[in-house]
């Protein structure tokens, strides 16, 4: 096997709205790749949390999976970081700075985490990859390179269909039952009792007061899943709209790419989609009935791998 410290050493990061994970393998001289250390660590979309404590996050996991390898951090050959909320140039150029300052790497890639995903999840690179954790993105690629996206606007703008939206739109029935403007649900009394409130009302400062930790706030749609398997109606018309909205991700950049049903290769990732199978289906079974059925599915739990392969390409 190659050693550590060789130039063949290459660092995958996997950076989303909850978590980061980076991982470190050594790659043989066929381009065989081999994982020797993994980290995790905190969310890392800079949109998000700002750039120092997702850099903070960032420099957290690297350093875990140079730990859990056995060595200290030092400089590798390749670095690629996809990372949620960088399908800007923007803040593509932020993270490159990043790694240059932190000599990290002899070269650097940053991508998009949809990027990392579709490169875990399809056999050639080429496909269509949906991201449903905190917020969604639906990305695409087809045979000759061509890239199409659709989602990621972030959680004022889209994120339809994700643990966010699903959680907010859960508190919003709440609110409205208090109101009479709703039907009543058992997402209050499921809510009130997670959170450890008293009344709905304190609900308003649940949301306002820290709305940098959105993940927290996407945890509570694990209670929507909890009260549509005992149909509640309110919750179970949240997951059919998230199902809805995440279909018509999928559709537009099949779409647009000209993909056919039964003739494209789909990543999953995203604790909503690897987590609550009966979404997963409903998801799939919503694209059949739009006659674009995948050829393919994977569910991708660990998009580092993706970022350690584009990593390999570009050695040498």
């Amino acid at each position: 096997m190659t050693s550590l410290h060789s130039r063949q050493l290459v660092l995958g990061i996997d950076g989303g709205g909850s978590k980061t994970t980076a991982a470190l393998a050594v790659v043989s001289d066929d381009r065989e790749f081999h994982v020797v250390g993994r980290g995790a660590a905190g969310a890392s979309n800079l949109n998000a949390v700002g750039l120092e404590a997702a850099a903070s996050e960032l420099k957290r996991a690297v350093e875990l999976a140079f730990q859990s390898a056995g060595t200290k951090v030092h400089q590798v050959a390749v670095l690629c970081m996809g990372m949620s909320g960088a399908g800007r140039p923007a803040e593509q150029n932020a993270w490159a700075e990043w790694a240059v300052q932190n000599q990290i790497a002899d070269e650097v890639v940053v991508v998009t985490d949809a990027e990392t995903v579709l490169a875990a999840g399809t056999p050639e690179g080429a496909g269509v990859t949906l991201i449903a954790g905190t917020g969604s993105l639906a990305f695409g690629k087809d045979a000759i390179g061509t890239e199409v996206r659709a989602g990621g606007w972030g959680y004022l703008l889209g994120d339809e269909g994700g643990g966010y939206q699903l959680a907010i739109a859960a508190i919003k029935a709440v609110l409205k039952a208090v109101d009479g403007r709703g039907p009543e649900t058992t997402l209050q009394s499921r809510i009130l009792h997670s959170l450890s409130l008293t009344a709905p009302e304190e609900l308003i400062g649940y949301v306002y007061q820290d709305p940098g930790d959105r993940g927290e706030v996407a945890r509570l749609s694990r209670l929507v899943f909890a009260a549509a398997a005992e149909d509640d109606a309110v919750a179970c018309a949240i997951l059919e709209q998230g199902v809805n909205e995440l279909a018509e991700l999928v559709v537009a950049v099949a779409r647009r790419l000209q993909f056919e049903a039964d003739k494209y290769a789909l990543a999953l990732t995203g604790g909503i989609l690897l987590y609550q199978r009966d979404y997963r289906v409903s998801l799939l079974e919503r694209l059949a009935d739009e006659q674009l059925a995948p050829q393919t599915v994977e569910c991708v739990d660990d998009p580092s791998l993706g970022a350690i392969r584009i990593a390999v390409r570009l050695l040498d």
